[in-house]
């Protein structure tokens, strides 16, 4: 460490565009207009704190001023660009609104915009947090923006645009620098570590990007602290420790008691947090991250490039009561600071998704183990009979008619077809339809209804799912008990069928587009062949 410490936000502050990290969109403009000296003589930068609103208008302060001319690219050894990099240059005016916001300041400095610049071609007034301005303040500056002598450049900055005069953005190239990503903040935060030769874990800079929230001086302040606090080294366990995070592990076992909805265990847990002085705000969105890795896990069925913890916890909760997980967490996040305490916050928030479906089994051992040994039916009571007077009976009618046949059609289910049709007659909807067209119908025996599901589809196999198939049914078929075993279909079920129909439709189509005689002479002429993903049947609603 060097005698006089440098802050690092100081420190590797870029001088010039090709340093700068991030905001591509508004460098590409600024760059283009220094090459051909199109400046326009006022510019305004948006955006939130520490993305580079003040770096990039001390750049192009030395771009216009630098002393081998208008460029994109200062020298930066000049004595006009050292000056500006200290911030002694008589001709750069740095205003801070927010403790000048009195029109006596405005007025004060605009009467010196009048005379020509000290030393360089142009005086350069740069306002940041320009929004803090009074009115009057505006309304001084607004003759001058309107008007500015051919010697002046507005650079102003701002966190909060809203508030700026109608009149005032319309004078001014507006610039709205976006939030540096994840990745942006992390390489560069490795490329600092690097030049310091300081040791350090990719885990830990990765943590600190995603603590920076897109701002570049947040992150270096976090590095700052974190290097501090390691003597010279950065590492998970210790920036952990100095945040009061929660390690990935727990997060991973507090997942688990969530999904098991083990409310007794979760309470202990987030007690023994709360005693170790553990960050539960963190906890909470660390949690909600572990939600989007597993839901993303499902949903592109990716089993190898994730952890074995996050693929054992995709196998034992449902997409849907997934995505409910993650709206509580989100939730959660908001209303922690009402809540009387942190701990009341999080437990609170732990306790509505465990509240959710509180009498079902979520586990998918316990549904399996549930299904591999169905309950058998009991019998209905006897019926009492008393000594009644005979009762003429009726004819039956229509109705009754119709739920013998009912009974009888149940009761007649032999093959794969039988169950194929009564499919698509009931009309399952959502993630039960999807379920019952990837089954194979086994056995129908005394109202218990067997099938195979295909092993690729195992994951719609829930509780919620089985009850819903269940439901729609008993609603035709009254008495019907359904039991699912996952295992191999071999291509028997109604979602394989209509693939292997839609590939050969497909192929036939293919085949009959590229046999026209109008396309093998297209192909010819332009020497060229056809993308066969780009061959569609046209549906009939697309010609009307």
């Amino acid at each position: 460490m060097s005698e006089h410490y440098e802050v690092l936000a100081r420190k590797y502050r870029p001088h010039n565009f090709k340093e700068l990290v991030g905001q591509t969109h508004t460098v590409r403009t600024l760059v283009n207009a220094l090459d051909n000296n199109n400046l326009h003589h006022g510019f305004l930068f948006t955006g939130t704190r520490g993305v580079g609103k003040t770096t990039i208008a001390r750049i192009f302060a030395k771009s216009v001023n630098c002393e081998n001319g208008v460029s994109s690219n200062p020298c930066g050894k000049c004595e006009t660009c050292l000056e500006i990099d200290k911030g002694q240059s008589v001709d750069l005016i740095e205003l801070d609104a927010a403790s000048h916001t009195g029109v006596d300041n405005m007025r004060e400095i605009l009467e010196n915009a009048q005379y020509t610049p000290t030393k360089n071609l142009y005086k350069i007034y740069l306002i940041d947090e320009v929004h803090m301005l009074s009115k009057s303040s505006f309304n001084a500056l607004l003759k001058t923006l309107e008007e500015p002598p051919k010697h002046i450049k507005f650079l102003l900055a701002t966190t909060d645009p809203k508030k700026l005069p109608i009149t005032i953005l319309s004078r001014c190239l507006q610039f709205n620098l976006n939030k540096l990503s994840h990745d942006e903040i992390f390489n560069h935060l490795k490329f600092i570590m690097s030049a310091e030769k300081l040791e350090f874990e990719d885990e830990a800079l990765s943590k600190i990007a995603d603590f920076g929230n897109g701002s570049m001086r947040d992150a270096l302040s976090l590095l700052d602290q974190s290097i501090s606090y390691g003597n010279g080294n950065v590492k998970e366990s210790d920036l952990k420790a100095m945040l009061g995070l929660v390690s990935h592990n727990e997060i991973v076992q507090l997942a688990s008691l969530v999904i098991n909805k083990d409310a007794g265990q979760v309470l202990s847990f987030i007690k023994e947090l709360a005693h170790k002085g553990e960050n539960l705000t963190n906890t909470l969105k660390d949690l909600t991250s572990l939600f989007h890795k597993i839901a993303t896990s499902q949903a592109l069925n990716d089993t190898k490039q994730v952890s074995s913890e996050i693929n054992e916890l995709s196998s034992i909760i449902s997409a849907q009561d997934l995505q409910l997980y993650y709206q509580i967490a989100i939730n959660g996040q908001k209303d922690m600071h009402h809540s009387p305490s942190e701990q009341i916050g999080l437990e609170m928030t732990l306790l509505r998704m465990i509240a959710f479906h509180p009498d079902e089994q979520v586990e998918k051992k316990n549904l399996k183990s549930a299904q591999s040994n169905p309950p058998t039916n009991k019998e209905p009571p006897k019926e009492i009979i008393q000594d009644k007077p005979p009762i003429k009976e009726k004819p039956l009618n229509k109705a009754d008619t119709k739920s013998i046949q009912k009974i009888e059609n149940q009761l007649n289910i032999k093959s794969q077809d039988d169950w194929e049709k009564i499919i698509t007659d009931l009309g399952f909807d959502g993630a039960a339809k999807m379920l019952v067209k990837n089954t194979v119908f086994v056995t129908l025996k005394d109202q218990n209804l067997s099938l195979t599901l295909s092993d690729d589809f195992v994951n719609l196999l829930t509780q919620n799912t089985q009850s819903s198939i269940e439901k729609t049914l008993n609603k035709t078929y009254p008495g019907i008990t359904l039991v699912i075993e996952p295992g191999q279909t071999n291509g028997s079920s109604l979602s394989q069928k209509e693939s292997v129909k839609s590939e050969e439709k497909r192929k036939q189509t293919e085949n009959q587009f590229l046999s026209d005689d109008g396309l093998k002479e297209l192909q010819e002429v332009f020497n060229s062949q056809v993308d066969l993903k780009s061959i569609k049947s046209i549906k009939e609603s697309d010609n009307v």
